[in-house]
């Protein structure tokens, strides 16, 4: 192909509201009734989808600005390694009524990493991971919660992991991304409780069983990492 009909060609998939991979769709998080009906300006302009709630097709999650809130949209467009942009994104390419390039635009640090590892085609954030979650949980609900193993990878356990079981200890999977020079690459099973509930199960740090409050769980979401937990 020569190097002038490549040109053409990206021009019409730019044009035409495809981005490097595939088709546009984009979801607002936290956005106005004013930038939400911009962001559908956009969607019309660039031929692409506009979707009211995040599904496997979502390419492009838009936030207000700089500061960012753990909504379920937000969590679920890191752990699915779709480009995270501030809404000047949208302005700039309103101004400009075709497709700007992201990365000017993108938020740093856990989105940044979460996008890139998708385009590396490594593994999810909780690859080999399982999750057990005990008690009520209130500031983010259950099902959000096993909305989010889900879309990061992990598994969800229906009964509580015995730490003292040698099935569990036994169990080989390998959590991809914990630190390689920390104790927590042998776990592989959170019992999990929401910081905020009277509920506290006992603590335990054994082998492949760990408890941790829900806070680290969306913490390790919101940097798309399996963060240190402390003693």
């Amino acid at each position: 192909m020569s190097l002038t009909l490549w040109r053409l060609l990206f021009c019409w998939q730019v044009n035409t509201g495809q981005r490097r991979d595939g088709p546009l769709a984009l979801i607002g998080s936290g956005l106005s009734s004013e930038q939400q009906k911009m962001l559908s300006e956009l969607a019309a302009i660039l031929k692409a989808k506009k979707c009211a709630e995040f599904d496997s097709t979502v390419t492009h999650v838009i936030v207000p600005g700089d500061t960012v809130q753990s909504t379920l949209k937000y969590m679920l467009g890191i752990l699915s390694g779709c480009w995270i942009l501030k809404f000047e994104w949208v302005k700039a390419c309103l101004q400009s009524k075709g497709y700007e390039q992201e990365e000017k635009y993108e938020i740093p640090e856990g989105p940044q990493k979460s996008r890139l590892n998708r385009e590396q085609l490594l593994p999810k954030l909780f690859d080999g991971c399982y999750f057990y979650f005990g008690g009520t949980f209130k500031h983010h609900p259950k099902d959000n919660l096993i909305k989010l193993v889900a879309a990061g990878g992990g598994q969800v356990l229906i009964r509580k992991p015995k730490p003292d079981s040698d099935v569990t200890q036994t169990i080989n999977t390998v959590a991809y991304h914990a630190k390689p020079d920390s104790d927590q690459r042998f776990c592989t099973q959170y019992i999990i409780y929401e910081d905020l509930s009277n509920h506290r199960p006992e603590r335990v740090r054994q082998g492949k069983v760990w408890v941790a409050p829900s806070s680290w769980f969306i913490d390790c979401v919101m940097s798309f990492e399996l963060l240190p937990l402390d003693n």
